[in-house]
């Protein structure tokens, strides 16, 4: 193909079918500025060229010279956007990651606590009223509603239980509910 450079032909093809992140390898780039922006931005948020030339270069010798060269890529080549850019991104994955486990989690939870409160149900329903004591009663009910709170998201642990007992343990009520 006369007078057509292939490679900037499907340069551009890509950059109009495909997303472009930042961080990945600029245009006119060389391979070894690219591998240096990766070491650099590797490094992580307490990145800076410095660190990231004693880390790539263990002689010390030749660090001088290799923090001239990265320091005028990393000008070129909008290094600090770049891995700016690059952080919100894998910040973004681990929120993701992060709330798809606290909605696994959450599942897990409300169906044990389900199938807890089905136990007790039946428990409750062979047993003589009589028998048990205040406190038991109290214990259990303060239990139900904290884990039922805590796998809806309401409350977390450290919160405390909706219901409030007198100095001897007894189970206090609003006036509407006396007596039941």
């Amino acid at each position: 193909m006369d007078g057509v450079d292939l490679d900037k032909t499907i340069e551009a093809v890509r950059a109009e079918l495909m997303p472009f992140e930042s961080w990945e390898r600029l245009t006119g780039e060389s391979a070894a500025a690219f591998a240096a922006f990766c070491g650099y931005r590797d490094y992580g948020p307490e990145r800076n060229i410095r660190r990231a030339v004693e880390e790539a270069e263990k002689d010390e010798t030749k660090r001088g010279k290799r923090y001239r060269l990265w320091r005028g890529w990393a000008a070129a080549h909008k290094w600090r956007e770049r891995a700016a850019d690059y952080d919100t991104y894998i910040d973004k994955l681990k929120q993701a990651e992060l709330r798809k486990t606290i909605e696994e989690q959450g599942k897990v939870h409300r169906a044990i606590t389900g199938k807890m409160l089905k136990v007790v149900e039946k428990k409750l329903d062979l047993m003589d009223p009589a028998e048990l004591a205040q406190g038991t009663v109290t214990d259990w009910v303060s239990t139900a509603i904290r884990a039922e709170r805590e796998a809806a998201g309401l409350t977390t642990g450290k919160d405390k239980p909706e219901v409030q007992t007198d100095k001897n343990g007894q189970i206090t009520f609003i006036p509407e509910f006396e007596g039941l």
